[in-house]
Formats: structure tokens, sequence, C-alpha cells
């Protein structure tokens, strides 16, 4: 399920330190041509993200990207994980930032904690399928 179609996100234009956020550290990896990073910033257990996907090898797959992370649910840290596909992918090859970046930010709607990432191979749609096995944080 993408991040942006569940209520654990919000999309915003506005840059997360003018809305009080302090940058918290980013992760990334680069594996089967497909590089990808997350950025967070905090607010408390608050977070937000910017992504970025980019294809960088011709092999008929498109760049994407998977976020895991934990959310706080009934007075608790619901102690699983929650995986979402990033609506963020590219399929250039070579690098180019077209369609690999999105200028807006994912907030989170509810306390979130421990932010991995992974690179992933996409269809030319932007469905995931297949990611690298490591996660990569968490932030």
């Amino acid at each position: 399920m993408s991040a942006h179609s569940t209520d654990d996100w919000s999309l915003s234009g506005q840059f997360p330190g003018n809305r009080g956020y302090g940058y918290a550290g980013d992760s990334q990896s680069h594996v089967s041509g497909v590089f990808q990073g997350v950025a967070m910033w905090r607010l408390g257990n608050n977070v937000a993200i910017s992504t970025y996907a980019s294809d960088t090898k011709t092999d008929g797959y498109c760049a994407g990207l998977q976020i895991r992370y934990e959310i706080y649910d009934g007075g608790q840290w619901a102690g699983h994980w929650h995986y979402r596909d990033v609506p963020v992918f590219d399929c250039t090859t070579g690098g180019a930032e077209t369609g690999g970046v999105i200028k807006e930010y994912f907030y989170s709607k509810y306390p979130v904690r421990n932010v991995s990432s992974r690179a992933c191979h996409a269809d030319s749609s932007g469905g995931i399928i297949h990611c690298e096995s490591n996660w990569h944080g968490p932030i």
C-alpha cells in the first residue's frame, strides 16, 4: 500500500524546518541499479520525510523504494512494522531526477519511530516488483 494512500501520512509542500521540525538524518542505498534515499525531520515523535529514487542501470526496471516504521497506537508502540511503497519512482536510467522526486513532504499523522528504507525495482507505473533484502536505518 502506498504511503500517500493510507491514513498514516499526509502530503505538504511546506519544508519541515518551517514547521518546527529538526533534521534527524537520512538513509540510503544503491543496489542493482537503484539508488534510494529518505531524509527525515522530527518534532517529538512526529516525523516528516522526503524521498528520492534514481534508476542507474539499463535493465528494464524502474527505481522505487519502500519504507517501514512503527507507530504509537492506543497508548503504546504497536510492536509491529508498517510497510509502505513510496509513490516515488524513476525510469529514466542514468540518474536524472525526472519522476524520482516528489517536491512535497510526507508528514506522519501519528507518532512514528524507527523509519527505515530499501531500494526496489519497479514497473513503469511505479508498482514494486521486488526489493533488496536489507533495510537501511532506522533514522
